[in-house]
């Protein structure tokens, strides 16, 4: 069986505390960190075109290249034109959501926001990112 996988786009200097984001659970997915949102893109499209879309994709917003909302936007996209149900999507900023991010949450489906301590370290925001999507999984599996 393939291992699941989550997608990690930001600009916060999570990135090395990615392979433990959740963990040593053998069954945990693996965090895969990506620069931007284009590469978020290209890393999107490789795994739905092997049949092993992400169980989750991590956006900051704003990303370099391709926005974290221009990202999840294009997934969509790829999504439809492949009639593929919606991945999930976790909008993980320094911002509150404004009305524009609320909207674009509501028409994406299947989108939550949750503002990160812009001041805190990149390991605390990281454990706390760690928790959130573990809650988030398993909401998602029903548990």
């Amino acid at each position: 069986m393939a291992t699941a996988r989550i997608l990690l786009a930001e600009e916060a200097g999570l990135a090395p505390f990615a392979p433990n984001l959740l963990g040593e659970a053998a069954d945990a997915p693996k965090v895969v960190p990506v620069q931007d949102g284009a590469r978020c893109l290209t890393a999107f499209t490789k795994l739905v075109k092997a049949r092993q879309p992400p169980v989750l994709v991590v956006l900051d917003d704003p990303l370099p290249r391709v926005t974290g909302r221009g990202t999840a936007t294009a997934m969509r996209a790829i999504e439809r034109g492949l009639g593929l149900k919606p991945t999930p999507v976790l909008f993980y900023t320094a911002e509150p959501a404004d009305d524009s991010l609320k909207a674009l949450l509501s028409k994406l489906g299947r989108a939550v926001h949750l503002q990160r301590p812009a001041d805190e370290a990149p390991a605390e925001q990281a454990r706390r990112l760690g928790v959130a999507v573990g809650r988030l999984l398993a909401q998602l599996r029903g548990k």
